[in-house]
């Protein structure tokens, strides 16, 4: 499997050569594959935010290099050799609403693609699937973005990011802000494009959301990587998690409350619902069936 991102060696340094000089990343070394679901997590100042903003060269490395394809990215690289870039790698924020600004859906939704070189036919008709895609109704194309429900708002402005046709989506908190169901929703949403073939980078605090739909995690603390793992490997020492102020998955705490009672004597991991479900179903069977 082919490499989408590597990370070699990365440091990056606030304000540097100053009195106020912070290093945020040190050294931090991985490589995410082509076609993975990446989760990046770790407690409040762990380096995340400052980490995501290498992968577009929204900052660049005080040490180290970012290689995307055939791009390396480091502290000398010229901001214009970078913004083809941006094509490839696409970065939604927390509350990406807030970057509307178009005075309708459609046109928003265009705008990337016509400044990237697309003709206007060209940049409507990829605007239009991708809005299909997010869940945009056509009734809404023509409509100011800011007369949408703040989850049709969301949505508009993942679609812009999609028109670029990126081949890594980073997302960060994507679902803040959101109630349950619009959670569910919109990581049902990446789910299916990661199906499809798209590599999703997730920064997220919900260890539900990286036990439901990640296969690769990547922990930070102060700066640094300290875990580079799977899902179930990192979630099945929970005394390590603890330890770095990290929450277990709810299945897997309420699994482990069961197993500690004896009601519970499951042979693999469980990280979802589903897998609790599963096992308790199981165990039921095995006790009718010795009982």
């Amino acid at each position: 499997m082919a490499v989408a991102v590597k990370f070699d060696q990365v440091s990056y340094i606030y304000q540097q050569n100053t009195p106020f000089a912070s290093v945020a990343l040190d050294k931090v070394s991985f490589e995410i594959q082509q076609g993975t679901y990446t989760a990046i997590i770790g407690h409040t100042g762990s380096g995340k935010s400052t980490l995501l903003q290498h992968f577009n060269a929204l900052l660049q490395p005080t040490q180290g290099e970012v290689i995307i394809g055939d791009v390396h990215i480091t502290r000398d690289s010229k901001p214009k050799a970078l913004k083809n870039l941006r094509r490839h790698i696409g970065l939604v924020f927390q509350f990406p609403e807030a970057q509307l600004f178009e005075e309708t859906v459609l046109k928003d939704v265009m705008f990337g693609p016509k400044n990237f070189g697309k003709t206007d036919e060209q940049a409507e008709k990829i605007a239009k699937e991708k809005l299909a895609i997010t869940g945009i109704s056509p009734d809404l194309f023509e409509r100011s973005p800011f007369e949408l429900s703040g989850g049709q708002m969301r949505r508009v402005a993942i679609a812009g990011v999609l028109a670029l046709e990126p081949e890594v989506l980073i997302l960060d908190e994507p679902t803040a802000g959101l109630d349950p169901v619009g959670q569910k929703e919109m990581m049902t949403l990446f789910s299916s494009l990661h199906r499809q073939g798209l590599t999703i980078v997730l920064v997220t605090h919900n260890m539900d959301h990286v036990a439901q739909y990640a296969d690769h995690v990547i922990v930070m603390e102060h700066g640094q990587k300290i875990a580079d793992t799977q899902p179930e490997c990192l979630f099945a020492n929970r005394d390590w998690v603890l330890k770095h102020h990290l929450d277990l998955p709810t299945a897997t705490d309420f699994a482990r409350e069961l197993t500690q009672r004896h009601l519970l004597n499951a042979q693999a991991p469980i990280l979802t619902v589903e897998q609790l479900a599963e096992a308790i179903i199981d165990e039921w069977k095995g006790s009718e069936l010795h009982g």
